[in-house]
């Protein structure tokens, strides 16, 4: 009787899952085939007082979603993704992920373009104050190469829907204090109003799309991972 080989899976973990197993990467072993749904199953029984966040959690293989049923491979480069909260510019859009302040003025000069009569840029920061909750800083982390992937594709979808326009997407990561610049979506067109609808589409889904998330720290000495709505 032949015996299915045994076959090992590593997982990247972010934020707070990551946080919470003290690990960055985890294996699990099993016979082949593996399915995403599989590949859960085996955490929880591995880290079963964090069951309902990875039942929770959205798996990416080979930085793409992936569905319950999808097939992986050992060698696939798979990551539990959390719920969710640079890139070098092409000739219509730039992506960046970076530990370094953001800068308006030098988002506002990229996106400059004699054809483009308007130019729209959301400015997301941090606050100090959340009802009663005050907040001393943020820690924010990114799986930088899929949040790259994922932003270039809400560009490419933005610009097919607004020929013309030009989109930026810029995320801080590391920790922010009160008033930093900790997002910058932007676009120019040669009509204000595509500006508007393409700056706001931009924010909305890098705000659910990305694998982008933020550490909240209070006075109070508590803290909470916070995710973004899908």
């Amino acid at each position: 009787m032949e015996v299915s080989a045994i076959s090992t899976y590593t997982i990247q973990l972010f934020a707070g899952l990551a946080e919470r197993t003290g690990l960055r990467l985890v294996s699990v072993e099993d016979t082949e085939p593996m399915t995403v749904n599989r590949l859960k199953v085996l955490l929880c029984k591995q880290f079963p007082q964090l069951a309902t966040q990875i039942q929770g959690a959205l798996v990416a293989v080979n930085q793409e979603y992936a569905q319950d049923t999808a097939v992986v491979r050992p060698e696939a480069e798979i990551a539990l993704i959390p719920p969710v909260g640079g890139g070098a510019p092409s000739a219509r859009h730039s992506c960046r992920i970076s530990a370094e302040p953001l800068d308006m003025k030098a988002a506002y000069e990229l996106l400059e373009d004699v054809y483009c009569g308007g130019t729209v840029l959301f400015v997301g920061t941090v606050r100090e104050f959340t009802g009663d909750k005050q907040t001393t800083h943020l820690s924010y982390e990114a799986y930088e190469s899929m949040a790259i992937e994922q932003m270039q594709r809400i560009a490419a979808d933005v610009e097919r829907d607004h020929p013309g326009i030009h989109t930026l997407q810029w995320h801080r990561v590391g920790e922010l204090l009160p008033t930093d610049i900790a997002v910058i979506c932007a676009a120019a067109s040669p009509h204000r109003d595509d500006a508007f609808a393409a700056a706001r589409t931009l924010i909305e889904r890098l705000k659910k799309e990305a694998p982008i998330w933020k550490k909240e720290f209070y006075v109070d000495g508590k803290s909470i991972w916070q995710a973004n709505e899908r």
